[in-house]
């Protein structure tokens, strides 16, 4: 039988990243997905790389790296990694709105974030193609961000792993003495030292069979993606009401949070169609050229969402083989969590970065985060 130091079970933006750090590290790594890699919630994300909203400060600081991560990964994999710098855009509407913003840009920035107010005319320099309203003075740039194709980071990442990868693998974990886990696969125990689950919104029912809870909720979205435009939108735009980005494609991907509370997980085709219809309709009143495109798709995605929303990251409780990841921020923290819990696996030195994000912060907090009996 063949063996392997680490098994990585979930293969999206987070456990392909994983997989490419160990690797790296000098490990033999198997990478199991029960579909594609990368077709899952990876593929239905808006992949916005940030840290604009990440609170409290110690989580904001966590995405900030990731950040810095992402470029570094940039590096390492070339032009062909996914990743798409040129920041982003924001203003707001309303009173509320505009000192919530204004106070948000001043925050960032007295935290060494690149937050920053440029003025309306240079936002339509950068973006010629932005219709920014008339008593809009001052927009808000996010000079660091960018976005990030997903699914071909995902590919790139497998690719320069050399890691084995298994599609459609029907994966359980039983205990076994010692409190150490084992993975099944397809029915047949593999031969692997360690193992790190990142199966995003299907944690908490995966780890049920090792009778342990950690609260990762299930949060239902849509995007809605286009033709290409005539005018080429260039950056990430939040804007009131929509947000927006150039899509893989070369179409818009178009994304609002109020419109993610009218579709389900089981959301009929007609029922997203029509939701991304009102995303075009808002998206056409600050990018005119959207006027002219076509809706080609509407993507219902699942993420996976932590019960504090902040990142879980180490080892799964009552487990001396087995660690775990999931994030609402996958896409933002995937390479960073990747290289620190490979530090952690393979060195064997837990990682202090990581040590406010330990699944046992539920059990001392009185929520399930327990081995049970």
């Amino acid at each position: 039988m063949k063996s392997y130091d680490v098994a990585v079970i979930g293969v999206g933006i987070v456990g392909a990243s994983a997989v490419y750090a160990l690797a790296r590290a000098g490990a033999r790594v198997i990478a199991l997905d029960a579909g594609v890699p990368g077709a899952g919630t990876s593929s239905t994300s808006f992949a916005w790389v940030n840290s604009v909203r990440k609170e409290p400060e110690i989580y904001h600081r966590l995405n900030a790296e990731g950040l810095a991560a992402h470029r570094q990964l940039a590096r390492e994999l070339g032009d062909d990694g996914g990743f798409h710098a040129g920041g982003s855009l924001e203003w707001a509407e309303g009173d509320d709105e505009v000192r919530e913003l204004g106070g948000r840009v001043a925050r960032l920035a007295d935290r060494g974030y690149s937050a920053a107010w440029i003025g309306a005319e240079r936002a339509r320099s950068m973006e010629p193609g932005l219709s920014l309203p008339v008593h809009v003075k001052d927009v808000a740039f996010y000079a660091d961000e960018g976005w990030l194709d997903a699914p071909r980071a995902v590919r790139r990442l497998l690719a320069a792993s050399g890691a084995e990868v298994r599609e459609a693998a029907r994966v359980q974990l039983r205990r076994t003495p010692g409190d150490r886990v084992e993975a099944v696969v397809d029915g047949e125990a593999i031969d692997t030292e360690s193992i790190l689950v990142c199966v995003g919104p299907a944690t908490q029912t995966f780890l049920t069979s090792l009778g342990v809870a950690v609260p990762v909720g299930r949060v239902p979205g849509i995007l809605a993606v286009t033709s290409r435009p005539a005018q080429p939108l260039g950056c990430v735009v939040h804007a009131p009401g929509i947000h927006l980005r150039p899509d893989a494609s070369g179409g818009l991907l178009l994304g609002a949070t109020d419109v993610d509370g009218l579709i389900g997980e089981t959301s009929s085709r007609e029922t997203a169609s029509a939701v991304a219809a009102q995303l075009l309709e808002r998206a056409a009143r600050v990018f005119p050229a959207a006027r002219a495109v076509r809706l080609v798709d509407a993507r219902i995605g699942v993420r996976p969402m932590p019960g504090d929303g902040q990142t879980i990251a180490g080892r799964i409780p009552g487990s001396a083989n087995a660690w775990m990841l999931a994030t609402h921020s996958g896409v933002t923290l995937g390479p960073l969590l990747g290289r620190l819990i490979a530090g952690e696996i393979v060195g064997g030195t837990p990682s202090a970065t990581l040590a406010p994000f330990r699944p046992e912060r539920f059990a001392t907090a009185g929520a399930p985060a327990t081995t049970k009996a």
